[in-house]
C-alpha cells in the first residue's frame, strides 16, 4: 500500500466565514456542507426581492444568470455562452442524454460506473431503451484504478462515456484528461458529473476535452444551482 504524506496546510482557520459555533467541529461535508455566510446573505437578499416584485425589471431575470455564466467560464474554462443554469444535477444530465440521443443507434454502448450516482445512471437507462443502445456498467476495479478500467473498455461501439471526476461513494479519482483523450480517439461524447468534486478538486474543462461535450456540476456547461457547481452543455 502506498504511503500517504500528510503535508500541513498553510490555509488559516476559516470558521469566521461560516455560521459554525466554536464548540462544533463539522466534518460531514460530503453529505451536506454548510453554507458560507456570504452565500446565505445572497440567498436571503434574492428571496427578499420577491417580496417587492414591482421593483424588479425584465432585465433582472437575465443579469444574475449572465454573471454566473461569466464567473463559471473564468473559473472552469470554456465560454460564458456555453453555460446554462439548471436547478439540479438530474436536470442537467437528462438534458445531456437527450442532446446525444440522436447520435445513438442499436447496440451502441454508453459507459457508466458501477454504483454511480442515480442522476448519472437513470437518464442513460431511459435513452438506451429508446435508442436500442446498451448501458455498459464498468465494474469496480480491484486495483481501485477507475481510469484504467474505463480506458480498457473503450472501443468504436462506445458512443457516450458518462463519468464523475471522483466516485461519489468513496472519492476514488477519475483522470478526466486521460478519459477525454480516449474519447477523442473514438469520437465518443464525454459527459462529466462534477457535482461531487467541483470546488474541492481542480477542473479545467479546456484540459479535459478542449471542453467536454457535457459537464454537469453539472454539458459544454450546465450550472447546477442547487450545488453551486457548473455543468456544461451546448
Amino acid at each position: 500500500m502506498n504511503e500517504i504524506s500528510l503535508v500541513p496546510s498553510s490555509l488559516p482557520a476559516q470558521r469566521h466565514l461560516f455560521d459554525i459555533p466554536t464548540d462544533i467541529a463539522y466534518f460531514n461535508c460530503a453529505y451536506n456542507s454548510p453554507q458560507l455566510n456570504r452565500t446565505r446573505d445572497h440567498l436571503q437578499a434574492a428571496a427578499a426581492a420577491k417580496s417587492r416584485p414591482w421593483e424588479r425589471t425584465a432585465q433582472d431575470f437575465f443579469d444574475d444568470g449572465d454573471s454566473i455564466r461569466r464567473l463559471a467560464a473564468a473559473a472552469f474554462g470554456g465560454d460564458a455562452d456555453g453555460y446554462a443554469i439548471v436547478p439540479a444535477a438530474s436536470y442537467g444530465l437528462s438534458a445531456a442524454a437527450r442532446a446525444v440521443q440522436p447520435t445513438l443507434a442499436r447496440n451502441h454502448r454508453i459507459l457508466v460506473l458501477d454504483e454511480e450516482f442515480p442522476s448519472n445512471y437513470y437518464p442513460w437507462i431511459r435513452i438506451a431503451r429508446e435508442a436500442g443502445a446498451i448501458v455498459d456498467v464498468v465494474p469496480k476495479p480491484g486495483t481501485g484504478d477507475w481510469t484504467a478500467a474505463i480506458l480498457a473498455r473503450l472501443d468504436r461501439d462506445v458512443r457516450v462515456v458518462a463519468v464523475p471526476n471522483c466516485h461519489w461513494t468513496n472519492g476514488a479519482h477519475v483522470d478526466l484528461v486521460a478519459v477525454g483523450c480516449g474519447c477523442r480517439e473514438i469520437d465518443a461524447a464525454l459527459v462529466v458529473d462534477a457535482t461531487q468534486s467541483l470546488g474541492a478538486m481542480p477542473l479545467v474543462l479546456d484540459d479535459v476535452w478542449s471542453t467536454p461535450d457535457f459537464s454537469d456540476g453539472l454539458v459544454k456547461h450546465i450550472h447546477d444551482s442547487s450545488r453551486t457547481a457548473p455543468a456544461s452543455g451546448n
